[in-house]
């Protein structure tokens, strides 16, 4: 729909025309049940997110004071939706079977068209992408489903620019080491990349597949009687939905929307809200940390603008100690919401100590080769004890190799210690072996 289009029929339904509300809602029914799908994956818990949807779309209608702007709007809802679904608990999530690709070797001719129209391929990307975390399948959905730009995904999801292109960035790495782990990269399919494209062509591919509920507008009868919208599912025998009504107030028409299998519900008065106050919600200005090789835990220090929030979490729990490496969602909560967000590189974590990668033994004279992939050993490190007790050894270094030479004499069992920088230390004995 042109947007000119759609602000006319905005303008139309808010002054309660039925026939423009029925417009609006089969223009972007679609777009939010396959939106509601893809983040549970149950058709019954998308339609009552539908339901929900176009009820608090046709009560909050006149507060949007930017018309153009209802299909961001409408997604934010449905998003918002989504996340109070998941707070309460009242889906049922179904994966069905994994999707894996075992031979891709007659695919390696193929051009990129041909990759787009392998089916195959399609919903092992898709199914790829599911099994990464919500926030990242959000952004992923809204950048390639919606085709939303980033200053628009920030909007929708009330979050910093900077954490929408994190989250992208962490999508496309993340869904790149899963499907290569399926033998799904550039080097197993010719003309294959993991590009918008791509991207876009999966989800629109998945989204034709499900299946999207319609509606129909029951005109009103008589005077002061509820106008309707009725949406029919094809709910199996015995399945109800949850239904919700809005009654007409003062000359105020309202909505209700039910299956029209279930009997309608009882008029019932709507529910009192509450004035809103708008505060400034507190912003992540900072995180600091030791970032010097450590294997102790550590704690994060986050600096706020303000103090206009409840909690701060660290991959959705309070404690703010990390104890090895990752990535970590930094998060504000206010009044259960999430109010800002920021993701942040853990990897100055050093738990092992160095190993031996190889040595030789030549008489009383040892070469020992020592590795360490993290914070490297520490030669001034090296401590010598003969029979338990510590002594000045002359012990030759080899930088360029990595390695320590030293000569122990028969019938003597020494001890060499030897730590990396982060003080993780490799206990070493040296002895004769008596035949």
């Amino acid at each position: 729909m042109e947007k000119k289009e759609l602000v006319k029929v905005i303008e139309k339904a808010k002054k309660n025309d039925q026939d423009a509300f029925k417009i609006l809602y089969d223009e972007f029914v679609k777009n939010v049940y396959f939106t509601a799908w893809d983040h549970f994956h149950n058709e019954h818990t998308a339609k009552d997110i539908v339901q929900d949807v176009f009820i608090r779309v046709h009560k909050k209608l006149d507060t949007l004071e930017s018309p153009e702007a209802f299909g961001t709007w409408i997604k934010r809802i449905t998003i918002n939706m989504c996340y109070d679904y998941d707070k309460k608990k009242k889906h049922m999530i179904d994966l069905g079977e994994d999707i894996t690709v075992d031979d891709f070797e007659d695919l390696n001719q193929k051009t990129a068209k041909e990759i787009l129209d392998n089916k195959e391929i399609v919903d092992t990307v898709y199914e790829s992408i599911q099994s990464l975390t919500t926030p990242l399948r959000t952004v992923g959905l809204l950048r390639y489903y919606d085709e939303l730009s980033v200053s628009e995904i920030a909007y929708v999801l009330q979050i910093p620019v900077g954490t929408v292109n994190s989250r992208l960035n962490s999508l496309r790495s993340k869904l790149k080491v899963k499907l290569e782990r399926q033998g799904i990269s550039v080097n197993s399919l010719q003309g294959f990349a993991l590009s918008p494209l791509l991207l876009h062509t999966v989800y629109m591919s998945v989204a034709e597949s499900v299946n999207v509920p319609t509606a129909q507008i029951a005109k009103a009868v008589g005077a002061g009687s509820v106008a309707t919208i009725g949406t029919k599912f094809a709910l199996g025998t015995g399945t109800k939905i949850a239904i919700a009504s809005v009654v007409s107030v003062a000359g105020i028409v309202g909505i209700t929307l039910f299956n029209q299998d279930t009997p309608s519900p009882s008029i019932a008065p709507p529910p009192i809200e509450k004035e809103v106050v708008q505060v400034e919600s507190a912003k992540i200005q900072d995180i600091v940390y030791p970032t010097a090789w450590t294997n102790k835990t550590i704690t994060l220090q986050v600096q706020t603008t303000n103090d206009v929030y409840d909690k701060i979490l660290v991959n959705g729990n309070e404690s703010l100690e990390i104890a090895a490496n990752g990535s970590y969602v930094v998060s504000l909560e206010y009044q259960g919401k999430q109010i800002d967000e920021r993701v942040i590189e853990i990897q100055n974590f050093d738990m092992h100590s160095p190993v031996i990668e190889n040595y030789t033994i030549q008489g009383t004279n040892y070469v020992i080769r020592l590795f360490d992939e993290q914070s490297m050993v520490n030669f001034s490190s090296l401590r010598y004890y003969e029979d338990g007790i510590q002594k000045p050894k002359d012990i030759q270094i080899d930088t360029v190799n990595q390695s320590i030479i030293l000569d122990c004499d028969y019938g003597v069992t020494a001890v060499l210690y030897v730590a990396d920088h982060t003080g993780n230390e490799l206990k070493i004995t040296l002895h004769d072996k008596v035949e």
